[in-house]
């Protein structure tokens, strides 16, 4: 009898864990730490592929170039297997970045080069940065090229960009481009509180969260035109058009990444909407929350993203970003990697009343 008992205890054990490791199994999904966690303030704040918001782009022989200006960034290096910041910034500091990508073959990588930046004053002729632009990466952005330089406000300067052949053995197919340096320049202005002026396509973030491996950002700006094919021809969306539209009108573009597989891919065939509710007092008069399904949009700054005008009254506005749909079929590594249902964040705005 008692060596009876001895089984009853493993058997009581096995009788209790196997049912919860079970549940365990059925309820465990990888990045659900980050489902109700808001990471902006864990992650460094930027936008979503941000190279594609440049101050100038071209195709030039096979490359895509890309030039850009923006606030400074806080920069690491590597040093005997430790990270150390690199440098210090200031307020009169800004980061001055490159891109170099493949324009031809595998369109959109990264190519490797080096690329030298001068930067003159436009007025004076003064060279204000020379130097062998280094290497580096960013969240949102990738590899590129570039650093913190000190430039003066109210100031307009014109930059000259140097870049090398693609620097690697080629292969049959590649072994006839990138042989050339490539010599690329144009100007910019900084305004007397140190902004860029003239910025293509400038767009106002008004926020980003990341929930269950992927990362959603909500930016607006100005009404676009948008158009539609159809005969084979380009044909302006009249319900989304921007003609005749006043300054309440604004465009609201999202942008849909993931976060967990390939970092920053951007994802396609969601379902995007954005839900309206006046927030605080003034403006809004008797108008009630709304809701907008955003569109698949294709944009030489932006690239793909999802997106729509709206009309809204001056006031301040909750904004509520909902990313659903994303019903493609999975791999082994992807099947719950990414949302198996909605995910959502909400922004404030508020829309100045341009008649004041």
């Amino acid at each position: 009898m008692q060596d009876k008992r001895i089984f009853v205890f493993p058997l009581i054990f096995a009788i209790v864990l196997v049912p919860v490791m079970i549940a365990a199994l059925l309820i465990f999904r990888p990045g659900a730490s980050q489902a109700d966690c808001d990471c902006s303030a864990a992650q460094p704040s930027y936008a979503s592929h941000a190279h594609g918001l440049a101050l100038a782009r071209e195709n030039r022989a096979g490359m895509q170039l890309l030039f850009n200006v923006t606030p400074a960034a806080v920069l690491y290096g590597v040093v005997d297997g430790r990270v150390q910041q690199v440098g210090e910034i200031d307020d009169s500091m800004k980061h001055v970045t490159v891109d170099v990508l493949d324009a031809e073959l595998a369109l959109g990588e990264r190519l490797p080069v080096t690329v030298r930046l001068v930067v003159r004053n436009a007025e004076t002729g003064e060279v204000v940065i020379d130097d062998m632009a280094p290497a580096m990466y960013a969240p949102g952005h990738g590899y590129h090229f570039g650093d913190n330089y000190a430039l003066a406000p109210d100031t307009r300067y014109a930059w000259h960009v140097t870049i090398s052949p693609a620097q690697a053995l080629r292969v049959e197919g590649t072994h006839d481009r990138w042989l050339e340096p490539v010599e690329w320049e144009g100007s910019f202005r900084l305004d007397a509180e140190g902004n860029v002026e003239s910025t293509a396509m400038r767009m106002q973030t008004l926020g980003e969260f990341t929930r269950q491996g992927v990362h959603v950002v909500l930016h607006t700006h100005h009404a676009e035109t948008l158009y539609e094919v159809r005969d084979g021809a380009a044909h302006p969306v009249e319900e989304l058009s921007a003609h005749g539209h006043g300054d309440s009108v604004r465009y609201f573009a999202v942008d849909v990444t993931d976060h967990a597989v390939n970092f920053e891919e951007k994802l396609l065939g969601a379902d995007v909407t954005l839900r309206f509710e006046p927030a605080g007092s003034g403006g809004h008069g008797d108008h009630e929350a709304f809701e907008v399904a955003l569109q698949p949009v294709l944009s030489p700054v932006m690239g793909y993203h999802y997106g729509a005008n709206v009309a809204l009254e001056p006031g301040d506005w909750s904004i509520t970003v909902t990313v659903s749909g994303l019903n493609f079929q999975r791999h082994a590594g992807a099947a719950v990697s990414l949302p198996l249902g909605a995910v959502s964040g909400t922004f404030s705005y508020t829309l100045e009343d341009q008649g004041v």
